[in-house]
């Protein structure tokens, strides 16, 4: 079992960094994608009981994240059409995965689990099983448009690069508001530990700027429309996991829309597992090992249509 920095060049000629926990004999790949204002580390944890249960594990941070971004002043600054770079991105990694010839699972949380509901729209045929953590659903359209609208207003040419404190307090205040805990990011995680991580750690929670802001509203805007959402294959294999008391996903509301979505649309194989209590890091929380366990039983299980497209 090793764990080793690594990093490509993607199509756009950006060096990307990030890691590779791998051992002697896999069985599969997962990919890992981070959400925001975090890196690619904290999945050091899961990464490796993934390796012990037999998968290799492969995690990039985004741009303007972790090893992208080694200085403060580098966090949240991303470029021109930073959501579907960073969709393309994803898929360079999957066809890096593909040259095995062994199954690959996408594991995305947060915002990366919004990247990936892109993903599958777009690639749909590049990949066949994902999970989804910590995610929403469409009863978030309006919000994501009017967010569009407030972000591109705010945008400016001298202000792209500079943090956006107004955005942020209007996104994560709300949050906290709806918990007794008097306690910056309480809505992170139940576990309150968790939580006075994330606030000490100068790469999670830092402000992100103006452009990646609109940017990312720009991307959750594409979702739910339905020419892009019929692009989906019919025999995508989906595990949508969440804390029932996650305020990104409206309280468990937002998945349940979300899986309720993908079945209208005949996907065949949609699960949907909501904790009890847990919030947004449910791969943080206390019982961490439960929802692995969970993630972990989906990824082994066989689905032949989904390695047909390997051969």
């Amino acid at each position: 079992m090793a764990r080793d920095e690594v990093s490509f060049v993607n199509k756009f000629g950006d060096t990307m960094y990030g890691y590779a926990w791998t051992i002697k004999e896999p069985k599969g790949n997962v990919i890992i994608v981070t959400g925001m204002e975090e890196y690619a580390l904290r999945y050091d944890d899961f990464a490796k009981y993934l390796n012990e249960n037999g998968y290799d594990v492969f995690c990039f941070d985004h741009y303007g994240q972790g090893l992208n971004a080694p200085t403060p002043e580098m966090q949240g600054v991303v470029p021109i059409s930073f959501f579907s770079k960073s969709v393309k991105n994803i898929d360079e990694i999957v066809t890096h995965c593909r040259v095995s010839c062994l199954p690959t699972t996408i594991i995305a949380h947060s915002m990366g689990s919004f990247m990936l509901q892109d993903y599958i729209q777009r690639f749909t045929e590049h990949i066949n099983k994902v999970v989804l953590v910590g995610t929403n659903g469409p009863n978030a359209k309006f919000a994501y448009a009017f967010g569009k609208f407030i972000t591109r207003l705010c945008l400016t040419k001298k202000n792209r690069d500079k943090k956006f404190y107004k955005m942020n307090d209007l996104l994560f205040k709300q949050y906290e508001k709806h918990f007794d805990e008097v306690s910056e990011s309480n809505w992170i995680s139940l576990s309150k530990d968790n939580v006075n991580k994330y606030i000490v750690d100068p790469q999670t929670g830092y402000i992100s700027t103006h452009g990646f802001f609109y940017e990312f509203m720009k991307g959750l805007n594409r979702l739910y429309k339905k020419k892009f959402l019929n692009k989906i294959r019919k025999d995508m294999n989906i595990l949508i996991v969440a804390g029932d008391d996650d305020p990104v996903g409206a309280h468990g509301k937002g998945p349940a829309k979300l899986a309720k979505l993908y079945e209208k649309l005949g996907l065949e194989n949609v699960e949907l597992h909501l904790y009890k209590d847990l919030r947004h890091e449910i791969l943080n929380e206390d019982n961490k090992k439960e929802i692995y366990q969970d993630i972990l039983a989906f990824v082994d299980r066989k689905c032949p249509k989904a390695e047909s497209f390997l051969k």
